[in-house]
Formats: C-alpha cells, structure tokens, sequence
C-alpha cells in the first residue's frame, strides 16, 4: 500500500507544469533559453517576405504574428519604402522592422578648374559651362529616400583699373560678380545664383599706392535636393555655370584685348574646397 502511495506521489509531481530555464551547449542557462558554441550559430527562419506590411508568415496558434517574431528574410521583393532586402526582421505589429543598418552613400567631386566668362569675342562661351566631376552617375542600393547635396564655390575676376585722373579721382575699386548653377538630375534641373566680389585698392594716401587686387575670394553655399529613388537605377547629372557679363571687371568678365585685360571668374579647387555632389540613402 506505501509503495503504491509513493507511486501516486512521484506520478502527480511528474505531471506538474516545470519551469526552468534551457541551456544548449551550457549546464548553467543564464535565461529562459541560453545558447553556448564557439563554433556553431543559430538560424534563424529563413522567409521570403513580400514587403514589410505583410505578415506572410502564420501564428500555428491562430490570430495575428506575435509581436517579436523573428526571421531571417531572403529575398529582395516589395516597392517603394515597404520593400524587404536579405537580412533579419523582427515583427513589430504591424511592420517588419530590419535588424541590420542600410547604409548607402557616394560622393562625387570635381577633377578639373574652370574659368568662367561671360560672351566674349576672344572667348565666346554660349550659355553654361560645364564642371567636370570624377563620376556623373548615382545607381541606389535601396528604394526610398535619399538627399543629393551640391556643394559649389564661386571667386570673382579681375576688376578694371580705377579711374584716378581728374576729374574722376577713383582710386578704389569693388564690385560683384556672379552667375547662375544649373544642377540637373535625372533629366529635372535646379538652378541657384551665386556671387562673389573682387576689390582692387590704388589708393596713395592710406594704401601707398600699390595697386592691391584682391580676386577669387570665394563664396561657397550647399544646395539640397530630397528625393525618391529606386533600387538599382542609374542617375546621371550635369552641373553648370552661366556668369553674367560683369560690368566694372576686365573684359566685363572675360578676356579682353583693348584694354589687356582677364576678368573671368573662378570655380577651381582651393586647397580641399571644391565642387562636389553627395548622395546619401536617409531611409524609408
């Protein structure tokens, strides 16, 4: 009769619910589960999700994906911000949110200096002159966002000799300089003016007369473009410069004979400023 008590005893303990803790490759589990190897890892699920809205895969226990499930997607599928690249993704609810950081970024710079003008017979530039750069192309990694960021300087010229006969008595001269970036994308351009000032200083009473000409003191300013690209497209772009004729400079902005003159403006590299254009990925 005890040992048939003892027996019913050791059946009821077996059958309670047990809560511990599980250890694969370790006695010792320090969680709920605890996974040890130098060697070996764990895979996860591998998926072929259709987007990130789409839960494609089933609870066994019915209803929705629980919050935290966890697979290992293979494929590239989806369109626009809602598509799925190779990677991890967790299910947040309502989205699948990728574990690992998508990174994309090019910067494209300038390789030759230009000298600007305005129309001139010696120099007759017709509309823009073109800036070159180390690559005109952009192909995205990803769908989504991105922003393309150009970055421009302009120096302004040579300024005319001042005047400093009577009646004129000009000893000091300064002025501005400018033009017209044409920056096109993708077949859609976006213009911005830029300009710069030169100074030239003969003056004898505070300056001695020593003819100081201050030109290419640059401005430089960022123009930024955000856009939405897709996967695995190839982007060309231009970038140009158009300078209006400038009065009060040599050659009104170019090459001049009568007088001898230069007067065109400058978009070369200084030291490490130059033109460039940025394309970085911002996410979806």
């Amino acid at each position: 009769m005890k040992k048939n008590y003892l027996f019913s005893i050791a059946i009821f303990l077996l059958s309670l619910p047990i809560c511990a803790q599980v250890g694969i490759g370790t006695t010792s589990p320090k969680g709920a589960l605890d996974v040890t190897s130098t060697t070996m890892g764990i895979v996860y699920p591998q998926v072929a999700l259709t987007n990130t809205l789409t839960e494609t895969i089933s609870n066994p226990n019915g209803g929705g994906l629980v919050t935290g499930t966890t697979v290992y997607n293979t494929v590239i599928a989806g369109t626009g911000n809602n598509t799925v690249y190779p990677g991890l993704y967790v299910w947040d609810g309502s989205l699948w949110i990728p574990q690992y950081h998508k990174d994309d970024y090019k910067l494209c710079y300038q390789t030759s200096d230009l000298r600007t003008g305005s129309s001139d017979i010696l120099n007759p530039i017709l509309g823009d002159q073109f800036i070159s750069f180390n690559s005109n192309t952009f192909t995205p990694k990803f769908n989504g966002s991105y922003l393309v960021t150009v970055t421009v300087h302009f120096g302004a010229g040579k300024l005319d000799v001042p005047d400093n006969t009577n009646p004129a008595d000009q000893w000091v001269n300064y002025n501005a300089q400018e033009g017209e970036f044409d920056f096109t994308f993708n077949s859609t351009s976006h213009t911005f003016t830029l300009k710069s000032y030169s100074g030239y200083n003969d003056d004898k009473l505070f300056d001695g007369g020593s003819a100081n000409n201050h030109t290419n003191r640059y401005n430089q300013t960022t123009y930024t473009i955000p856009i939405t690209l897709v996967r695995n497209t190839l982007y060309s772009f231009t970038l140009s410069f158009n300078q209006t004729t400038s009065d009060g400079f040599e050659g009104d902005g170019d090459i001049s004979v009568v007088p001898s003159g230069d007067g065109r403006g400058y978009i070369i590299s200084n030291g490490l400023v130059k033109s460039t254009v940025e394309f970085k990925y911002l996410g979806n």
